[in-house]
C-alpha cells in the first residue's frame, strides 16, 4: 500500500475519517510515522517530550476528556535512518480510536 495523503486547505474532516478507515483495513503490518503524523498534525495535535520509543501527543480537546485528560501516546518502531513505523495492531488499539474522538469533538464545535 502506499502512503501518501495529501493536506491542503481543502481537506475535511470526513477525508481523515475515510484515511483512517482505510489505514484501518489496510494489509499491512505497520504504517510509516510520518504518514500518521501529517494526519495528527491536521487535527491539531501538538507532539510532547517522551521517553523511550513512545511518542506522546497533547490535543487541547481531550483535556476534559475522562479517559485521555488531554494526551495519547504510541509505541514506535525505528527502521533505521529516519524511517520510524507504528504497527498496524498498536494503530488500530491505540491510535485510530483517540483519533476518530478528536474527529468527534471537532464536529460537535
Amino acid at each position: 500500500m502506499k502512503f501518501k495523503i495529501k493536506i491542503n486547505e481543502n481537506t475535511t474532516l470526513d477525508d481523515i475519517r475515510k484515511e483512517l478507515e482505510t489505514l484501518k483495513s489496510a494489509n499491512v503490518t505497520a504504517i510509516p510515522l510520518n504518514h500518521l503524523l501529517k494526519i495528527i498534525g491536521f487535527l491539531g495535535a501538538t507532539q510532547v517530550t517522551a521517553t523511550g520509543s513512545s511518542i506522546r501527543f497533547r490535543h487541547p480537546l481531550l483535556m476534559q476528556h475522562p479517559y485521555y485528560h488531554g494526551y495519547f501516546q504510541i509505541h514506535k518502531i525505528h527502521k533505521g535512518g529516519d524511517q520510524d513505523e507504528i504497527r498496524i495492531v498498536d494503530c488500530k488499539k491505540y491510535l485510530f480510536p483517540v483519533l476518530i474522538t478528536i474527529i468527534e469533538l471537532k464536529e460537535k464545535n
